[in-house]
């Protein structure tokens, strides 16, 4: 099974306070939780801490002005969280087009200002994993990736 990719994941987003984003800071990676579309179990936990992880090696040279905590929560300004929306072959609408040896990932996740609860930045994607030729995991971790990538590119 090959871990590379045919294309970068493609992030939607939005910036939802300017001047709190543009201020950056130390940013705690929460897990990316199960949501209505994805069962909590081992690959769910497997995709979110690969996601994580993708994030975490790539925000530091996207150019952000966020970088990754890595001590307690307590000590940053911002959380970054997600769902897992979806993941698997049930609950996709589009089940239908998906080939036989394929599923579908969906996550959104936003960035929050820890001491309010405020969120600053909302994020989402998915893509079809071709199981024959991709590693859900490496998907998720290109995914995370892309998301930092797209956080730098918002942040300059």
């Amino acid at each position: 099974m090959s871990d590379s990719l045919d294309a970068t994941p493609v992030i939607t987003g939005s910036v939802v306070n300017s001047s709190e984003f543009a201020k950056g800071g130390m940013v705690a990676l929460d897990s990316f939780k199960p949501g209505p579309g994805a069962a909590a179990n081992d690959d769910t936990d497997q995709l979110s801490v690969m996601l994580i992880r993708g994030i975490r090696d790539t925000l530091p040279a996207s150019r952000a002005r966020f970088s990754v905590q890595t001590g307690h929560q307590d000590d940053s300004e911002y959380i970054l969280e997600g769902n897992i929306e979806s993941y698997g072959r049930e609950g996709h609408a589009a089940r239908s087009k998906l080939g036989k040896n394929q599923v579908f990932l969906a996550i959104d996740g936003n960035i929050w200002l820890r001491e309010t609860g405020e969120k600053i930045f909302l994020f989402q994607t998915s893509v079809i994993i071709d199981l024959k030729t991709q590693s859900p995991a490496a998907m998720a971790y290109q995914i995370g990736a892309a998301v930092a990538r797209y956080i730098g590119s918002r942040s300059i």
